[in-house]
């Protein structure tokens, strides 16, 4: 299968640490780390923009929102950074750290692929071939129903490690699933449907 389909890694996969991302970024100086702290971004940006000292004070209650929504979807990468899993994670970041020079929640890709395997490719620059990749050898994992959602796929990997995606729609979830499987699209969207 040569379609491409967009998605991104889930937002419950934790960020890995910048040592490790791809190109070694150097760490932040300790008046940034400072001054990315809620309190200290909602003072300085208070006088001259409220909309953005709104948002460095809900800050905090996204994380929060973050922290339950992990509880409630369950953990999206087993594994580490140095199993298969951790491996794809890693591309998926290094995507947006070679191109923008940024972390990113959740950074998102195109993914293609055929029976047991996905490739995943940064989104921008289509008509380039030359563009990177990121092939792994991989199969659907099953999830247990309590963590079932309509756009998640999970991949498990040979060594154990497994990691979760979550893809703009429904019919695209379908659609990767039914390519991995080899299947038609109507049955995978039956049967594997998370």
């Amino acid at each position: 299968m040569d379609e491409e389909i967009p998605g991104r890694l889930s937002p419950y996969v934790r960020r890995p640490a910048r040592a490790i991302l791809p190109g070694s970024p150097a760490p932040e100086r300790l008046l940034r780390r400072i001054g990315g702290f809620f309190l200290i971004r909602f003072l300085t940006a208070l006088p001259d923009d409220l909309a953005d000292a709104v948002s460095a004070l809900v800050d905090p209650f996204e994380r929060a929102g973050r922290l339950v929504g992990r509880l409630f979807h369950g953990p999206a990468l087993r594994g580490g950074w140095t199993g298969e899993a951790g491996r794809l994670a890693l591309a998926l970041h290094g995507f947006h750290w070679t191109h923008w020079r940024c972390e990113t929640r959740g950074p998102h890709a195109t993914f293609t692929a055929i029976t047991g395997k996905v490739t995943a490719r940064p989104p921008w620059g289509r008509g380039d071939p030359g563009r990177e990749s990121h092939t792994a050898a991989c199969a659907l994992r099953s999830v247990p129903w309590l963590r079932r959602r309509p756009t998640r796929v999970d991949l498990g990997f040979a060594d154990g490690s497994w990691l979760a995606l979550r893809m703009n729609t429904r019919a695209d979830a379908a659609r990767l699933r039914a390519a991995l499987t080899g299947s038609d699209t109507g049955r995978a969207g039956r049967a594997g449907r998370p």
